[in-house]
């Protein structure tokens, strides 16, 4: 008789869990699941994605939207439309699997109306500059919307796009750029709206720099030392790379940039280039050179600079700036006149 009651316990037992087992069963949620998703969200993000998929130029691959339940989870992918099963990763680049990455976020966000903010860290890595565009362009239009967007970017190519989206949009997006620095006292993490890494400042910000570091050496008295050769060099590599900005932004006018894909040519009526400048930028450039990085050969004793020779330089180039600038102006104004027709006489 214990043995047949025990018996019954433990069926009664099994019994039990397996009445549980079907209370947690999660096929029926997961298929209650799948038919409101297909009723309720998929027809318009599948939509979206298509959408977001030609943004940002990826229409010659194709792509099917495909959704599933599982454990009584939701899910959707968008993978390749190919008659064998393949992972994207196999066959798409690495910029294309990123930008299609992009592209489902945005389409997944899109559905989202309370317009809540967003932040993206570095979005373009891998792409080419063409689709760097358009991703800008994609980040302006939904900041458009009223949705704050928060980016964050080492790319100076992306980082111009994202300026030049938002001020030629209409109206305009209103932006604020910030820099993260960082400092041998403070560390890293110092925000700013000015302090532009000397990568980016233009030559006015690098001529006031390179001013301000001048100042730091009031009161050095004793050249000779390695210490002392190594500032040297280091102010004068900075010089010769602001002396080759100021080639490209003042000189040239921006007509080729760096970290721009554009050619301006309507800027070119600024452009002015004469025999002086040749002669003025030749002789800097090879003083500069002559202190900054390269290796010298020892017979030819160059003497370390001093202040007063980093002063001199550095009004060079700041006087160069103020004349080349001047001209530029006066030769817009003339020039302007040329993409007008004559003024007619009435007789």
């Amino acid at each position: 008789l214990t043995i047949v009651l025990a018996r019954l316990a433990n069926l009664e037992e099994r019994r039990k869990l397996l009445s549980c087992c079907d209370a947690v069963e999660t096929g029926s949620v997961s298929r209650q699941m799948t038919s409101l998703r297909r009723s309720l969200v998929m027809q318009d993000l599948e939509k979206r994605v298509v959408a977001e998929i030609e943004t940002l130029a990826l229409t010659h691959i194709p792509f099917a939207v495909n959704d599933r339940s599982q454990d009584g989870q939701s899910y959707f992918e968008v993978g390749l439309n190919a008659a064998k099963a393949i992972s994207n990763s196999k066959v798409l680049s690495e910029g294309e699997q990123r930008a299609l990455a992009l592209a489902c976020f945005l389409a997944e966000v899109g559905g989202d109306t309370s317009r809540q903010g967003m932040i993206i860290d570095d979005p373009v890595s891998s792409l080419d500059h063409v689709r760097i565009r358009r991703v800008a362009a994609r980040l302006v239009k939904e900041a458009a919307t009223g949705r704050q967007i928060i980016i964050f970017t080492h790319n100076l190519l992306f980082f111009n796009e994202v300026v030049d989206a938002a001020a030629q949009a209409n109206p305009p997006i209103p932006l604020v750029r910030n820099y993260i620095n960082k400092s041998e006292s403070a560390g890293f993490g110092l925000i700013s709206e000015t302090d532009e890494p000397w990568i980016a400042q233009s030559v006015t910000k690098r001529i006031e720099t390179l001013k301000t570091r001048l100042k730091s050496f009031d009161g050095a008295t004793d050249f000779t030392t390695d210490a002392w050769r190594r500032s040297a060099k280091d102010f004068y590599s900075d010089l010769r790379e602001t002396w080759e900005r100021l080639v490209e932004e003042i000189l040239l006018g921006k007509v080729v940039e760096r970290f721009n894909s554009d050619v301006k040519t309507q800027s070119l009526k600024g452009v002015v280039v004469e025999d002086e400048d040749h002669k003025r930028i030749y002789w800097a450039m090879k003083r500069v050179s002559e202190r900054s990085g390269h290796d010298m050969a020892s017979a030819k004793a160059i003497p370390v600079p001093t202040p007063n020779d980093m002063k001199s330089d550095l009004d060079g180039i700041d006087q160069y700036r103020i004349d080349t600038t001047k001209r530029k102006k006066d030769a817009e104004k003339r020039r302007i006149e040329f993409e007008q027709p004559p003024k007619a006489t009435v007789l």
